[in-house]
């Protein structure tokens, strides 16, 4: 009997289920956009029972698509956004609608605890700063606006340990999120008293569940969710990790020499670390044990390119595929040689990468641009956004031999080698369309005996499509448009800053 592997991610914008061989073949997916819900400007959740209803349905779909029998699905991973938050009772019922990583009402209670010395004081036990959508913040401020979702709370739990506990009935985080949700002590991997005091959140610490390893099973198919999704009960669901480690994995990231990026619907720049180093942004276990994992990342990604596709090419265009429509930018921004335009775009539609306050911006439009010229420099100012972060990751002085590549922008061989120049290092880009999903059954391949360890499961399951090498030629220029790009950074510093 042949076996294969199911790998599950609920992104920020699309939710998806692929089946994968064990050789990490991609034999089928299946996704659904669940729509957001926005009560308020800043606010971004969905309803959790859709949630659960479009997981069903994408698992069903890959599974029916892919051919297979459910007998032959071996284990399933999960992974997802990483915090946000979902609050449910008991028996697994939503007791108010997930709250998901994009949401941004807890941006002032973030000010404020930081000026309060609330984040210092907690720092060096969780190395993690605070960002509005974080499980800690969300808990804080639910605590301060609406304590009776609290109340009715048994279990708080992120997105993808949501269908966790829809699919096995077992309440349970894993490690990796755990030591990134600012609640977790990342030296003891314990739920930290001290933390929940410094948030005044001690009476809502027994709402946290207990927290699986990686490659750990966390539980199995229940009879009830099989009838729901179409799979065998008794398959083991792994523990599994977060978007961010498993984009790293399915790259086949075993050390800390090489830059791991992912261009989604965030911005999501990474490596490997032996170290808890002091100002990081973001330190969190990673799937590898030997490892912690060091982030910067934002929501200033592809899904700003998106934002103009729909807004401004789609409505012209009726009838014409978004794929003939992505090749005429490729063929745009390729047309345009960078030294040519001195366009500036600001990727902040969705939130920032510095001032907490910025929005959106193009700097130095004329008459004489046009669209070819905007293209680019949309496609330009989400990598110069991911370069931005990348510094931060470098300011210690971290060198990377080189960079690996995951995402969207990987279809487009023009803003791969664009990643390339603006970087100046080797880039190997994944084969994989769904990354995410791939890392998820990488995990599950591990914990189901499939493989002894990630280094076997690397070797086997982990392909990559193409590596570009930079042009040598396009480094100063590229240097000279970073420049300008921090100078607009700085200028709207100054617009947003109150007097």
């Amino acid at each position: 009997m042949k076996k294969y592997l199911l790998g599950i991610d609920n992104g920020g914008s699309m939710t998806k289920c692929a089946v994968f061989d064990l050789k990490g073949n991609e034999i089928a997916v299946a996704s659904v956009r669940i729509p957001l819900i926005e009560p308020q400007a800043g606010w971004t959740e969905r309803d959790l029972n859709e949630v659960w209803e479009g997981n069903a349905k994408v698992i069903s779909e890959a599974v029916k698509k892919a051919g297979v029998s459910p007998d032959e699905i071996i284990g399933i991973g999960l992974t997802g956004y990483g915090n946000g938050i979902c609050f449910v009772d008991k028996e697994g019922n939503p007791v108010y609608n997930g709250v998901v990583s994009s949401d941004n009402r807890g941006a002032d209670l973030c000010t404020r605890l930081a000026d309060e010395g609330v984040q210092d004081a907690i720092y060096h036990l969780t190395y993690q700063e605070f960002w509005p959508a974080q499980t800690a913040i969300m808990m804080v401020w639910f605590k301060e606006n609406m304590p009776e979702v609290l109340e009715k709370t048994t279990y708080v739990l992120s997105i993808k340990d949501f269908i966790r506990m829809k699919l096995t009935g077992n309440p349970c985080y894993e490690v990796t999120e755990t030591t990134c949700n600012g609640l977790m002590n990342i030296h003891t991997q314990e739920y930290d008293p001290d933390i929940f005091k410094a948030l005044g959140l001690s009476e809502y610490m027994d709402r946290m569940p207990k927290y699986a390893g990686v490659t750990e099973v966390s539980g199995r198919v229940t009879e009830e969710a099989a009838k729901k999704t179409g799979l065998t009960a008794g398959i083991p669901v792994a523990g599994s990790c977060y978007d961010v480690n498993t984009g790293a994995l399915a790259s086949g990231i075993l050390d800390d020499d090489t830059l791991c990026m992912i261009a989604g619907t965030w911005s999501i720049n990474e490596h490997l670390t032996k170290e808890l180093i002091d100002g990081a942004n973001s330190i969190a276990r990673s799937y590898h044990p030997d490892y912690y994992i060091l982030e910067e990342s934002s929501p200033t990604s592809a899904s700003n390119f998106e934002w103009f596709v729909e807004s401004f090419l789609e409505p012209d265009r009726p009838g014409v595929s978004k794929g003939t429509l992505y090749d005429e930018c490729n063929r745009l921004v390729d047309s345009i040689p960078p030294e040519d335009s001195d366009v500036i775009f600001i990727p902040y539609l969705f939130a920032s990468a510095t001032h907490p306050d910025a929005k959106g911006a193009f700097f130095n439009l004329t008459s004489y641009n046009n669209r070819g010229h905007v293209i680019r420099s949309i496609y330009e100012g989400i990598v110069f956004s991911s370069k931005v972060h990348v510094k931060r990751l470098m300011e210690g002085g971290k060198t990377f031999k080189s960079a690996k590549l995951s995402g969207g922008i990987t279809k487009s061989e023009v803003w791969s080698q664009m990643v390339c120049d603006i970087f100046q290092m080797p880039l190997e880009v994944s084969a994989a369309s769904e990354p995410g999903a791939l890392g998820a059954a990488m995990c599950a391949a591990i914990a189901g005996g499939a493989y002894k360890n990630y280094d076997e499961a690397v070797k086997e399951m982990v392909h990559m499509k193409k590596t570009y090498y930079p042009n040598k030629e396009k480094a100063e220029i590229y240097n000279k448009k970073f420049a300008a790009y921090e100078k607009a950074l700085a200028a709207l510093d100054f617009f947003y800053t109150e007097e």
